[in-house]
């Protein structure tokens, strides 16, 4: 089966090399949190340093389980990616500051287009000035030091909770939310246009939310028809965390793509609005590996309902694993399509 194509982005391996090669020496048994480490080489490179690291992701990567928060410790250094919006910097900046010890250093890395020049702004309230270690390859470190007393210091994910008012199709909502979770702050026009199109439920039904987000779609769901039995799975914890409050009857499972999916699990419907965009880079390896596993975790006559932005091609991967597709709304944005039947491969 074809596939989309993603666009390849080099900014991860750019700012990781600059980091590297920046890093001050540290003690050999020195303990450092890796944070967002999302090539694996910043812990294989300071682990051969004869240093214990441990690493910290919200993200589920793999086999590897994302974390709403870092485990307890008080680390000598930690190593911080820039993450993707400012809001999600400014918790990531507490989370690590509440594991180091007092005077340990926090080194943060990333790409010049993605926001690093300015991230000062951020870190300095909280950890005083910063110095820049190096800037080179469009891409910069940035340390900074954990103070003896921090204050305004949030120990815990819990400080982060907001309640955001959305409109829904079944009218005005307050979900929870944590930085980084909903872009800027709204329901997402597609999500909008995906719950709009979707038929009745028969009670009883099996539904999956597929990378759930802040479990929107699950919450909608268990409102209209609260007797299906509900699934959402996330790669992201955090975003999970707050799809336990908006969908607090729906089973959350933590993973990577389908990795938290049992392979014996089916569904009478899997919905989503896959992501496409990671950072500054545009990937369709959710999108083709929600579109490639779907077949096998519907239940005879299941449907595997997505929206993506108009001009994403969906529809030639669709019409290449399911017998039947079938575009169910369309606006100048977005397309909403619908799946149905394992198409048999051709040998």
């Amino acid at each position: 089966m074809s596939a989309l194509t993603s666009r390849e982005d080099g900014r991860d391996n750019a700012a990781t090399e600059v980091l590297i090669d920046a890093l001050p020496p540290i003690e050999p048994g020195g303990s450092v949190l890796v944070i967002d480490d999302r090539t694996g080489t910043v812990g294989r490179e300071l682990t051969g340093r004869s240093l214990s690291v441990t690493s910290w992701s919200r993200l589920a990567r793999g086999s590897r389980a994302g974390l709403a928060w870092p485990e307890e410790g008080a680390y000598d250094a930690a190593t911080l990616r820039l993450p993707r919006s400012k809001e999600a910097l400014e918790l990531a900046l507490h989370a690590a500051a509440c594991r180091l010890r007092p005077g340990a250093p926090l080194w943060i890395y990333g790409a010049n287009d993605e926001g690093i020049k300015s991230a000062h702004k951020r870190i300095s309230p909280l950890l005083g000035p910063v110095n820049v270690l190096d800037a080179r390859r469009h891409c910069r470190v940035i340390e900074a030091t954990r103070p003896e007393s921090a204050d305004g210091l949030s120990t815990s994910l819990e400080a982060f909770k907001r309640t955001l008012t959305l409109t829904l199709p079944d009218g005005e909502r307050d979900v929870v939310s944590y930085p980084g979770v909903f872009a800027k702050g709204r329901l997402d026009p597609g999500t909008a246009m995906l719950l709009g199109a979707l038929p009745p439920l028969e009670d009883g039904a099996r539904v999956l939310d597929f990378a759930c987000g802040a479990g929107i779609i699950a919450g909608f769901v268990a409102r209209k028809h609260p007797e299906v039995a509900l699934w959402m799975t996330d790669a992201d914890a955090i975003a999970l965390a707050a799809a336990v409050e908006n969908a607090p009857t729906a089973t959350a499972l933590c993973g990577d793509r389908w990795g938290s999916i049992q392979g014996s699990r089916q569904f009478d419907r899997i919905l989503s609005n896959p992501p496409i965009h990671e950072g500054k880079g545009r990937t369709y390896d959710v999108l083709n590996e929600l579109i490639s596993g779907a077949p096998a975790r519907l239940r005879p006559g299941g449907q595997l309902w997505l929206v993506v932005q108009r001009q994403i091609p969906a529809d030639k991967v669709m019409e290449e694993t399911f017998r039947k597709v079938s575009l169910a709304a369309e606006n100048t944005r977005f397309r909403v399509w619908c799946g149905q039947g394992r198409k048999r491969q051709q040998r």
